[in-house]
């Protein structure tokens, strides 16, 4: 089982809204009455309205979030526009709107201070990151320390000091929530902190300033993709003979039927005393839920066999290459509770 984000060089164009007097009409009418707040969000779910290049806008699920109830307060779970991430920010009120941050990286925080001749102290840290416990500050430290005089002074210094002391080094996503009673929706800024040359900066994430409209279609995935590594994307449609060894594909048509092979170790031997379901998902939304894996006989004993088709129909209506993803969500529930368990895997091409 690996344990990765899921990394693919896939060109997804987020393209901002812009304000009226720009030629683009943004969003609804005026709404004469709208009992949206912020004391209002619990539960419900927001998609970005993206702006298309004829000027009409559409609400897009991939760019996606979903107010929560936490256990200190509300939280909002975010994708960022990602193809398989899943990220939780936790919310404060700000005038009529919110600020949503997420965990710091505190070690990463450390680092870039140390880097650029920055001290790197307690207080420094509870200023950077307030909601940070002492002793997540303090073992940020330790591990920030020992890892800066690993690398100074040796070959691999260089690499080390501009990994930590660069303007994309994201180091906490920060959200700005609006309310638009106007048009009864959201403005969502969506932006990062990094520290560089010793200083905190904001900078803007891909997605920007956009308009976000309440969710009125199917559901959708709020589940963070935790295996990247172990879904085969082939032409299959058997069982690959050789595992060390299979034909994965990394395009296809529109209209072609892709075949998914769940390959990992942990997934193969089944348990006589578990019951095991998993779930589908495409896109982030359509899912098949409930769907048990096949049981065959093998050399090694009853395994189970993972596998499951999609095509691709319909292309992006922004016109850009439309990555197409899947994901799986197993779950197991045993007789001896301690070996319960659930693990979500995921896999992404370009459909051209």
């Amino acid at each position: 089982m690996r344990s990765q984000p899921l990394l693919l060089a896939l060109p997804v164009l987020l393209l901002a809204c812009e304000e009226q007097g720009s030629g683009i009409t943004v969003g609804k009418q005026a709404t004469a009455e709208c009992a949206l707040s912020k004391d209002s969000l619990v539960d419900t779910e927001w998609v970005i309205l993206k702006a298309m290049p004829d000027k009409t806008e559409i609400p897009d699920h991939k760019t996606r979030m979903k107010f929560v109830k936490g256990d200190d307060g509300l939280q909002v779970k975010y994708n960022v526009g990602s193809l398989s991430d899943m990220y939780t920010y936790d919310c404060e009120t700000k005038g009529e709107g919110l600020v949503c941050v997420e965990e710091p990286k505190v070690k990463d925080m450390c680092q870039a201070l140390l880097v650029a001749d920055a001290e790197c102290t307690d207080a420094k840290l509870k200023e950077l990151a307030p909601n940070a416990s002492d002793d997540e500050i303090k073992k940020g430290i330790e591990e920030a320390v020992a890892n800066v005089e690993k690398y100074k002074g040796g070959e691999g210094w260089d690499s080390f000091k501009l990994n930590n002391n660069n303007l994309g080094n994201k180091l906490q996503g920060i959200l700005y929530v609006d309310i638009d009673t106007r048009n009864c929706r959201l403005r969502i800024t969506d932006n990062y902190v990094t520290i560089y040359n010793g200083k905190r900066l904001e900078d803007s994430n891909p997605t920007g300033t956009n308009p976000f409209v309440k969710h009125e279609g199917g559901e959708l995935l709020w589940e963070h993709c935790t295996d990247s590594g172990d879904v085969a994307i082939t032409q299959l449609t058997e069982y690959p003979e050789d595992l060390t060894n299979v034909a994965v594909i990394r395009e296809a048509g529109m209209g072609d039927e892709v075949h998914f092979w769940y390959l990992g170790d942990d997934g193969r031997q089944a348990a006589e005393t578990c019951d095991v379901t998993y779930d589908l998902w495409f896109d982030g939304t359509n899912p098949q839920k409930g769907l048990k894996p096949e049981i065959v006989d093998a050399k090694g004993g009853k395994e189970y066999r993972w596998h499951w088709s999609h095509k691709w129909t319909e292309p992006n209506k922004d016109g850009t290459p439309l990555a197409g993803t899947t994901f799986i969500h197993r779950k197991w529930t045993c007789q001896d509770a301690t070996k319960n368990g659930e693990e979500v895997s995921c896999a992404a091409l370009v459909i051209r």
